[in-house]
């Protein structure tokens, strides 16, 4: 199985997809949206594409909920074979393309890691 972590700013050590994950309003949709994560991870990142799909041009993939006509979307990205990386939670609305800035908060925050995993590896040790 692989660690699931959030992603979080080296800056001021903040989790933002912990807590985008902690406002939505909806028990059961985040009782889901665990469920799919722990289903993701134990998998090792491999499930079939109800629940998770790449993300063309990215270097990241997404979990996928359906709830009404809410489309709920967890980009993630796998390290080294062990670890599942979370990196941004949003919504939007079934038809509607993805929009390119909940694509490039993720883009940005995969960026921040790569560029500084050494010191991200040393602070999640301390």
């Amino acid at each position: 199985m692989l660690k699931i972590e959030y992603y979080y700013n080296n800056k001021d050590l903040s989790t933002q997809v912990r807590e985008e994950i902690r406002n939505i309003d909806n028990d059961n949709i985040i009782t889901r949206l665990y469920a799919i994560i722990v289903h993701v991870a134990t998998n090792q990142g491999k499930t079939n594409s109800v629940f998770t799909k790449n993300i063309k041009g990215y270097h990241f993939s997404e979990i996928r909920i359906k709830f009404s006509s809410q489309l709920y979307r967890l980009l993630y990205f796998i390290w080294k074979d062990e670890k599942m990386t979370l990196l941004h939670l949003f919504v939007k609305k079934e038809g509607e393309k993805t929009p390119v800035k909940e694509l490039g908060i993720a883009e940005n925050r995969y960026s921040g890691f790569i560029n500084n995993y050494k010191k991200y590896e040393q602070e999640k040790k301390q």
